[in-house]
C-alpha cells in the first residue's frame, strides 16, 4: 500500500535566532491575553532554564522572520527576558 513518509531529521536543525528578528502579527499578540495562564506557565520554565520545542519561523521578503508555529513559546521568550529563541526555518 501507500508509503509513510518520514521526516528527515537530518536535514532539519534548529538555529538560536535573536527575538528582536523575529515579527509576530497583532492578531498573534493577542493570544497574551486569552492563553496568559499558559504562557505564564512557559515563561517560568524558560526561566528555571527547561528547554522548549524549538518555534518554527518562516523568512520575510523584507527581512527577518514570522512565527508560523510556537507563538506561546516565543510570548513566553519575550516575558522571560530572552534575548534568543531556539528555531527552525522553513521555506
Amino acid at each position: 500500500m501507500g508509503q509513510k513518509r518520514r521526516r528527515d531529521k537530518s536535514r532539519t536543525r534548529s538555529l538560536h535566532i535573536p527575538l528582536s528578528d523575529i515579527v509576530l502579527s497583532e492578531k498573534n499578540r493577542s493570544a497574551l491575553q486569552r492563553d496568559s495562564g499558559q504562557i505564564e506557565r512557559m515563561r517560568r520554565d524558560i526561566e528555571c532554564g527547561k528547554r522548549m520545542q524549538p518555534i518554527v519561523l518562516q523568512a520575510r521578503p523584507e527581512g527577518g522572520f514570522t512565527v508560523t508555529d510556537g507563538r506561546h513559546r516565543f510570548l513566553a521568550a519575550e516575558l522571560a527576558g530572552s534575548a534568543v529563541i531556539e528555531a527552525i526555518i522553513k521555506g
